[in-house]
């Protein structure tokens, strides 16, 4: 088969590989789509914690597809039911598991991460993965594409939940790749009073203006801090999401929060290079809460896939390019671009 492998040379390259065969308790899944998100161009740069020097493995953990394969004696996997996979497998039982912080698993496995994942034409899923829960039969009219964003969209519902949303909030996104609209559609799900979004492209600021924020701010054209505070009557934003990997983000988004507000660390940044200066005074004076995420689980991905089956052409309309498997280097050129929201892999076309 073909796949998008991450080589022991550090470069990212379409090669042949064996196709994966189901071994007992497993499944395997012919990959109808695969999204290309920031942690994918992170291995691509070889900046990834979990491919360090001389790994060889293909990446790929926001894929879906139609079972090829049922080993699991699952009988909602048959062969040609449509999955999206929950790429993070926890153990569910160690200190962080039994917490609900799975992708904190002292044992953990990820499509994608850990093994090889969806840049392929066949992925396979563990046996541990497939009684975790990690396999997603689709529910019924929800098209495999806009299936594909079950899993960022999951992401975000992590990041959101402990920010504990209200209809009295200001929500500031700083960002508005997939992850910050994705970020202000929930926002706006939530009926949240003003969401206002942080953004340098004045393309993508008016794309946030279309998703439901309600004020843009161009952080190079003016303070952001300042206008932050403006628009909220002097109060600031009661919710800060960082979606962006910019360390000046990180210490403004902090800076930006009123009192009592929660913030989350969404983005991440390169290994070796997170450090940011952050004023602890504000959080100690405005008695903030700053929260991080990272992942998420296979239970995120299921309340995911009800969000997504509930308003399907809120997050279809946030994959803008498709592009077939043996395309890989092109659609990562898209991706890094700055024009392209969601690409999509295909590696059936």
């Amino acid at each position: 088969m073909l796949a998008y492998e991450y080589g022991s040379d550090g470069r990212m390259a379409l090669r042949e590989k064996d196709l994966p065969r189901a071994a007992e308790g497993e499944v395997t899944v012919d990959v109808v789509a695969a999204g290309i998100c920031g942690t994918d161009l992170k291995i691509a740069r070889g900046e990834h914690r979990l491919f360090p020097p001389g790994t060889v493995r293909v990446p790929g953990h926001e894929s879906v597809g139609r079972i090829r394969e049922n080993r699991s004696g699952r009988a909602d996997l048959e062969p040609g039911t449509p999955v999206a996979i929950a790429p993070n497998i926890a153990c569910g039982q160690c200190p962080p598991c039994r917490k609900d912080l799975g992708p904190l698993c002292e044992d953990y496995t990820s499509v994608g991460l850990t093994f090889d994942g969806g840049f392929a034409e066949v992925v396979r899923v563990t046996a541990r993965g497939v009684a975790g829960g990690n396999v997603l039969p689709l529910p019924p009219g929800l098209d495999l594409v806009t299936a594909a964003m079950i899993e960022p969209v999951a992401a975000v519902v992590r990041g959101l939940r402990p920010l504990r949303l209200t209809p009295t909030d200001t929500v500031l996104v700083c960002g508005a790749g997939p992850i910050g609209l994705t970020a202000v559609v929930l926002a706006k799900q939530a009926g949240v009073r003003k969401i206002i979004v942080s953004q340098t492209s004045a393309a993508r600021r008016e794309l946030a203006r279309q998703y439901g924020a309600d004020e843009t701010i161009d952080p190079r054209a003016e303070d952001l801090v300042e206008r932050v505070f403006e628009l909220t009557g002097g109060i600031g934003a009661e919710v800060v999401i960082a979606a962006t990997p910019v360390h000046q983000v990180f210490t403004d988004a902090v800076r930006a929060a009123a009192k009592g507000g929660r913030v989350n660390f969404f983005a991440g940044l390169p290994s070796g290079k997170g450090e940011v200066t952050v004023d602890a005074n504000l959080i100690h004076y405005r008695e903030l809460l700053v929260t991080g995420s990272t992942a998420n689980t296979a239970a995120d991905c299921a309340e995911a896939m009800e969000i997504v089956a509930r308003a399907p052409e809120a997050f279809a309309a946030l994959i803008t390019h498709r592009v077939p498997l043996r395309e890989a280097d092109h659609a990562f050129e898209l991706a890094t671009s700055g024009e392209a929201l969601k690409v999509l892999l295909e590696p059936q076309t």
